[in-house]
């Protein structure tokens, strides 16, 4: 029986190019867009492609694309977020409604899509879920903020702190759905955060005062060596991972 892939942002880029990738692979696809005339015309000769329309903004439409995609087929096997747009300009001069409609799109979206698929994969106890992200994702917003205006004599500084005894976690939004299949994963959090070593606020951000201002202060900057710990560990395990699928990415140049 043939698999099912559900793909956002199908009308350009990455999105239609894997319209096509998935079809070659007996895929069926469900290319979906915000307007469904920007499809390319190559869709129509695809047995196994319908097109759809979808706006990630939009949790109904949403909904309704991922039950037609259900009735029709029977099943989700993998959905692939592809839909998303850049936004230029140096931080001063993007305004907060271009940024909040980005976000909804970039991230918002994502999510809502992800939450729509959720719960058919939790049921068949399968799915797979690909986000379209990028490798700017490992080089945050301050070192872009940091070029554009290290010219203009403005430094730039990321604060990364461990964990503090602070009200920060009992200050945290609680969900607005309690799902009992995420117990094992709330478990895992709080044994985490039990183990964990705490920072010394007081000295930590005696640190941070004391690079504030100086002539050439830290494009980032760790307080507490646990969470610096943590990050190297974590950067390994990321290399090792680029390092196991090379070949593949070797192959995409």
């Amino acid at each position: 029986m043939s698999k099912t892939v559900l793909i956002t942002g199908a009308s350009t880029g990455m999105g239609e190019a894997l319209v096509f990738q998935y079809a070659e692979r007996g895929w069926n696809v469900v290319a979906t867009m915000r307007d469904t005339a920007k499809a390319n015309a190559a869709f129509a000769d695809l047995p196994a492609v319908v097109v759809t329309t979808l706006d990630v903004t939009d949790p109904a439409g949403i909904e309704l694309a991922v039950k037609e995609t259900l009735d029709r087929f029977g099943a989700l096997d993998a959905v692939v977020n592809a839909a998303g747009y850049g936004q230029v300009g140096a931080v001063e001069e993007v305004t907060p409604e271009q940024l909040r409609d980005q976000f909804e799109t970039n991230v918002v979206g994502v999510v809502q899509v992800v939450q729509a698929v959720l719960p058919h994969m939790r049921e068949r106890g399968s799915g797979h879920i690909l986000n379209i992200g990028s490798m700017g994702g490992h080089v945050s917003l301050p070192e872009g903020l940091a070029a554009e205006v290290g010219p203009l004599g403005i430094h730039v500084t990321l604060v990364e702190p461990a964990g503090f005894n602070t009200r920060f976690a009992t200050n945290s939004k609680l969900p607005a759905t309690s799902i009992p299949d995420y117990e094992p994963a709330y478990a895992a959090m709080a044994e985490f955060d039990r183990q964990a070593v705490r920072g010394d606020l007081v000295k930590s951000m005696a640190a941070v005062a004391d690079v504030t201002g100086i002539d050439e202060p830290p494009l980032h900057l760790a307080v507490a060596t646990a969470g610096l710990d943590m990050v190297r560990g974590r950067f390994q395990e990321l290399m090792d991972e680029y390092a196991r699928w090379e070949r593949v990415t070797a192959g995409t140049d």
